[in-house]
């Protein structure tokens, strides 16, 4: 045979085995799956967190930027407290806070002329207008910042939730040799942990500080936008142990046994108070209905011994 011919099936041969092997390898090894190679942004997101477009805004989001933009405080300090909240929220977007006064200057006139339509087209006269036009705005005012808070507390649960089988993880890539950062990205691009709020933040935490910001202040960062106490305690831990140089997977298996006893303790105290939480609807929907099978019998009976009475 042709060396020329040689060179050619051994160059083949080569290929398929080295593709063979590829396949194989991002197939079966957690290492080196395709979500990896990918990148950590989300499927179909094709910018990073740090970018936001504003030409892709839609119709919804250009109204509100125009309801909300006049009205948009102009102290620094309400500002960077709403920021702060949206923050808390999940709210990342530069834009969220002008969208917010959008909707709560939106929902202000939607309720006060609600009113007035109702009125005026229904009822055909307007008793106490003003006074319940004036109510209908204010309540529709502050009903944003009533959700908001709502989604706040809501988010900082799920983050307390999922802080210790988080711990738990990092713990176990440490102690199987990874860095701090490479256990942090590790855990984070988990498929599963993408919808937890915990998991992003530790992505964004980590694409900070790729991107140059200090270990120390993008974990800070990070506490402050979570609003949760755990987190900033085991910040704390980890900034002491990153200054100290001392053991940081005998800290992570500590704050770990720790987070995990104070969520157990948080299932028992929703448990205790659950009786007294079913007193409440229990008296108001139950005791009406018992109170009229004890007493209908003696109702009726008094009223066939008036019925008789009268009839004599």
């Amino acid at each position: 045979m042709e060396p020329l011919a040689i060179a050619a099936l051994s160059f083949v041969f080569s290929a398929g085995v080295t593709s063979l092997a590829g396949i194989l390898l991002l197939r079966w090894w957690p290492a080196l799956q395709p979500e990896r190679l990918r990148g950590l942004t989300p499927e179909g997101s094709a910018a990073s967190i740090f970018r936001w477009d504003d030409r892709a805004r839609s119709w919804w989001q250009r109204v509100l930027d125009r309801l909300g933009r006049p009205a948009r405080p102009r102290d620094r300090t309400r500002l960077s407290n709403y920021r702060r909240r949206l923050l808390c929220a999940g709210f990342q977007n530069p834009h969220a806070v002008t969208y917010l006064i959008g909707v709560k200057v939106g929902l202000m006139g939607l309720c006060a002329l609600g009113y007035a339509f109702y009125g005026v087209a229904v009822q055909r006269v307007v008793p106490s207008f003003l006074l319940v036009s004036f109510v209908s705005a204010a309540a529709g005012f502050f009903l944003p910042d009533f959700w908001l808070r709502n989604r706040i507390r809501a988010r900082q649960r799920e983050i307390a939730r999922a802080l210790p089988d988080v711990l738990d993880l990092l713990m176990v890539c440490v102690e199987a040799g990874m860095g701090l950062d490479a256990a942090i990205v590790r855990v984070a691009e988990q498929p599963e942990g993408r919808r937890c709020p915990l998991h992003q933040e530790l992505l964004r935490m980590h694409l900070e500080m790729r991107a140059g910001r200090p270990r120390e202040e993008a974990m800070r960062a990070m506490a402050e936008r979570t609003g949760v106490q755990e987190v900033e305690t085991v910040v704390g831990a980890f900034v002491q142990t990153d200054r100290l140089g001392s053991n940081l997977g005998k800290t992570l298996r500590v704050h770990a046994e720790s987070a995990r006893v104070q969520r157990r303790h948080r299932a028992e105290e929703r448990a205790y108070l659950a009786p007294l939480k079913m007193l409440f609807p229990t008296v108001a929907f139950l005791m009406p209905s018992f109170f009229l099978v004890g007493m209908a019998p003696s109702l009726l009976k008094v009223a066939e011994i008036l019925r008789t009475m009268s009839g004599k």
